[in-house]
């Protein structure tokens, strides 16, 4: 078996001739070798110009899934190719100077079986697909951020792995009609970022994402990011109805500019109608992460939340230019910091196993509810704790302000939380991805 050659089988009903592996089997099972197809091999860089010039075809199930822009100029569309065992395999297009791969796309599904993107100069072995051949777009070197750009009117549908062969990168996923999630994953990649956003450029470096619309949606099977260093999720809103396993993960809702590292976000005027919830993350929904830092800067568009968000490890932020409405719990290891414009309503647990620290120029309505903390720093223009704990399980002065408070039907403020079994709790890590 040649495993430095393309094979080309001409197709009969097409009428022209189509890329496969050498290694992938004849249709009806026949292995190479064997006699009935009209067979040539080709050598990558000769197959990569071929294909640049359009006189071949690339078949398999990965073009059913995994459309590349025909309409994108040439350096811009990558070759999507299966592996022996069918699983789509896309050789990304040459980086720029920069590092920045810009593979644009029709549509880019991804089924239970995976994509890989190759990312390897020379043959390597793949967790998804087994064997990969080397990709010839990229003799200069390999990418650094990995841009797979959708123009396509769907929202891409993500239901298995995405696995970086080679060179671990950054994998960005942008498609402004949004993404939705479903088990999807990823392997082998430094940092992910799914945005509905429309990247921007800067030379052949990669500046950021303009988000004017689109939603991701995690269901289902959810997401496992849990083996990448970085998760950024960028959409104008995003629904989360099943767990999401990362290390650091950082979610920018709004109609916004967003660096590419997210370091600077700047709002700007959105179009359309504005989402009911910049964050949603229902009954079944959980974020599983060391560190979660959610911010929403779309103007009266808030958190809700009847989940459980836990940092195993470190801080949970939440800024948002709206209300914050939680009936599931928010939980950190570290310090627990909220920040919310329109004000506060818990009926669930808000924990810190150091500080919580809570900021709204409105109202806090904790009926019902539970505030926890070694130390509590609450800040309200109005507090209301019928039925509430709002407790704190260290020594230090318990910082509580409000020109109005109400305290009533049982409501406690001030109770050592450790005398009755109420102390901040552990975040919970989930069923697991």
């Amino acid at each position: 078996m040649n495993k430095h050659l393309y094979r080309l089988v001409f197709n009969h009903a097409l009428m022209l001739w189509q890329v496969a592996a050498e290694i992938t089997p004849r249709p009806g099972g026949a292995g190479t070798g064997q006699d009935g197809d009209r067979t040539a091999a080709l050598r990558p860089m000769a197959f990569a110009l071929w294909v640049m010039l359009g006189w071949v075809g690339v078949s398999g199930l990965a073009a059913a899934q995994v459309v590349a822009d025909p309409n994108a100029p040439g350096n811009q569309r990558p070759t999507v190719l299966e592996t022996a065992n069918g699983t789509p395999q896309i050789n990304i297009q040459t980086p720029s100077a920069a590092g920045v791969s810009r593979n644009t796309y029709q549509r880019f599904d991804v089924d239970q079986q995976g994509v890989i993107l190759n990312n390897s100069r020379g043959n390597t072995q793949s967790q998804l697909g087994g064997w990969v051949q080397g990709n010839p777009w990229l003799a200069g070197g390999t990418a650094r951020v990995i841009l797979n750009e959708v123009n396509g009117a769907n929202p891409s549908q993500l239901r298995g792995y995405v696995e970086v062969a080679g060179d671990r990168a950054q994998v960005v996923i942008a498609n402004p009609a949004g993404i939705d999630c479903d088990g999807c994953g990823f392997i082998n990649a430094n940092r992910i970022t799914l945005t509905t956003g429309t990247p921007m450029f800067n030379g052949g470096a990669l500046e950021g994402y303009r988000v004017q619309g689109g939603a991701i949606h995690i269901f289902g099977a959810g997401m496992d990011a849990s083996r990448v260093d970085y998760t950024d999720l960028i959409a104008r809103s995003v629904q989360l109805n099943a767990g999401l396993w990362a290390q650091q993960l950082q979610v920018t809702t709004g109609a916004n500019t967003v660096s590419a590292d997210l370091s600077r976000v700047q709002a700007q005027a959105a179009e359309g109608n504005a989402p009911q919830y910049a964050l949603d993350v229902a009954q079944l929904g959980g974020m599983y992460a060391n560190k979660i830092l959610l911010m929403g800067t779309e103007h009266g568009v808030g958190v809700r939340n009847a989940g459980n968000l836990g940092a195993q490890t470190g801080e949970l932020v939440v800024t948002v230019d709206g209300r914050l409405e939680n009936t599931g719990k928010l939980q950190a290891r570290d310090d627990t910091r909220i920040a919310a414009t329109g004000g506060v309503r818990n009926e669930g647990l808000v924990s810190a196993g150091r500080e919580l620290n809570l900021r709204t120029g409105q109202d806090v309505d904790n009926s019902g509810g539970q505030l926890n903390g070694t130390r509590l720093d609450v800040e309200a223009a109005s507090l209301a704790n019928r039925d509430g704990r709002i407790e704190q399980a260290g020594v230090q002065a318990l910082a509580v302000q409000s020109a109005r408070l109400q305290n009533r039907d049982k409501g406690s403020i001030g109770a050592l939380a450790q005398q009755d079994g109420t102390a901040p709790t552990t975040p919970g890590e989930g069923a697991g991805p």
